[in-house]
């Protein structure tokens, strides 16, 4: 059994499995983001430029910063099922999804030309972290 199928979070008080799947989905990329940086970044070959390693590295931690505002998003949604805080705990700005700016920004592009496998984990992770988005706008109308 996964840690994900014993407890189905829910937004706006209602069990959701769409939480759980989205768990599971968000487990999966940080660990092959893990995977990326242990093992495939390093024998990657680098931009001559400093600037453009620079961006790379910064691109890196937006991944980075992207997968770890979803995943503590999650949790805390996994909190509210468990019964370990209320919903309307839930709603308080420090477990809601932070960063817009930062998490946003659609710069696979340009990682595409540096990095394809760095790329994809970009788009993979922009597309979840608008869809979780889209759920934590929701507790604002639930209440």
């Amino acid at each position: 059994m996964r840690p994900s199928d014993n407890v189905t979070p829910s937004v706006g008080g209602a069990a959701n499995p769409f939480i759980g799947r989205t768990y599971d989905e968000t487990m999966g990329l940080l660990l092959s983001a893990r995977h990326y940086c242990a093992t495939v970044q390093p024998g990657e070959p680098m931009p001559d430029r400093r600037e453009a390693r620079l961006n790379l590295s910064c691109e890196a931690m937006r991944l980075t910063a992207r997968l770890a505002q979803v995943m503590a998003w999650l949790l805390a949604q996994r909190a509210v099922a468990a019964g370990e805080i209320t919903a309307e705990e839930a709603r308080d700005p420090r477990y809601r999804l932070d960063a817009h700016r930062i998490c946003l920004a659609d710069t696979t592009a340009e990682v595409r030309e540096m990095s394809p496998k760095l790329a994809e984990l970009m788009a993979r992770s922009l597309t979840l972290f608008e869809r979780v988005a889209r759920l934590d706008a929701q507790l604002d109308r639930t209440h």
